[in-house]
């Protein structure tokens, strides 16, 4: 592990628990090394067991958003909920560059955070890492770009110009990933991913058959911003690399728009056998 971190992080990388234990005892009681090591862990391992579940090293407590808060609340009508979040892990000592490092971070603490039920926006992150907001948003730009998930508030709710996580599941979802491939680089639920799925499918029917789009927009309830975005991806995927996927979606809408008139008829007709 030592020979693949770079020098100058040495010092730091030996600063945790784990390595002070063991050159403990080496130091100080002359235990072999093979005993100081296995020692070691044994005791850190411990420690996590009974004391887990307080604030860790490189930890802190940060009040993040909640993510069931819709947009547009006010911050003082916020709810807010107390994180843990982990600022330096040893492991990041391992990072061969600062852009490798500080992306590692970025993905790192929104994770954390998305698990405990928290989006931190993106100037949460800004001041977190002591990055300027321009550099944290590049760089989740770029992660993306590279297949990494970074939930942020304004992704998730798709405030603000960003391509919205709708657009990113939808588009995952007509290159050939199954749900539970989506769900694990998204983070979202099946149930969510399949309504998203539903809605492009919707959308990809009508504009085929000549709906405009004020009158698409209507009938789907969608925003202007991800209407576009789902028009956008019908242009960019219209060719035959990607046809089977396409059908299959026409061919969601139909049996979810052959199942509603099913029953409508179905509760037509009982009202006429009771009304006569």
């Amino acid at each position: 592990m030592r020979a693949e971190i770079r020098q100058e992080y040495l010092s730091v990388y030996k600063r945790q628990l784990s390595q002070q234990l063991y050159q403990e005892f080496c130091s100080e009681y002359a235990f072999p090394r093979a005993v100081s090591r296995s020692l070691s862990e044994l005791f850190a391992g411990y420690i996590d067991l009974y004391f887990g579940a307080q604030r860790g090293e490189g930890q802190i407590i940060f009040h993040g958003i909640r993510r069931d808060v819709p947009p547009g609340v006010k911050v003082e009508e916020m709810h807010l909920k107390p994180v843990r979040l982990t600022l330096y892990d040893p492991q990041d000592c391992l990072c061969k560059d600062q852009k490798a490092l500080l992306k590692r971070r970025i993905v790192r603490i929104s994770g954390e955070a998305f698990v405990e039920g928290i989006l931190l926006t993106q100037a949460d992150i800004s001041m977190l890492l002591g990055q300027s907001l321009r550099t944290i948003m590049r760089y989740i730009r770029e992660l993306e770009a590279e297949g990494q998930t970074v939930p942020t508030r304004g992704k998730w709710k798709d405030i603000g110009p960003g391509v919205s996580h709708k657009k990113r599941i939808v588009e995952l979802y007509v290159k050939g990933d199954e749900y539970t491939d989506i769900g694990r680089k998204t983070k979202h639920s099946s149930e969510a991913i399949m309504r998203y799925i539903k809605d492009f499918a919707r959308v990809l029917v009508l504009h085929e058959e000549g709906y405009s789009r004020g009158e698409i927009r209507v009938v789907s309830g969608l925003s202007e911003k991800v209407l576009g975005e789902y028009l956008e991806l019908i242009e960019a995927y219209k060719g035959e690399e990607f046809e089977e996927r396409l059908d299959q979606l026409r061919g969601i809408y139909r049996k979810k728009t052959s199942q509603q008139r099913s029953r409508g008829k179905g509760a037509s007709d009982n009202y006429g056998r009771s009304a006569g």
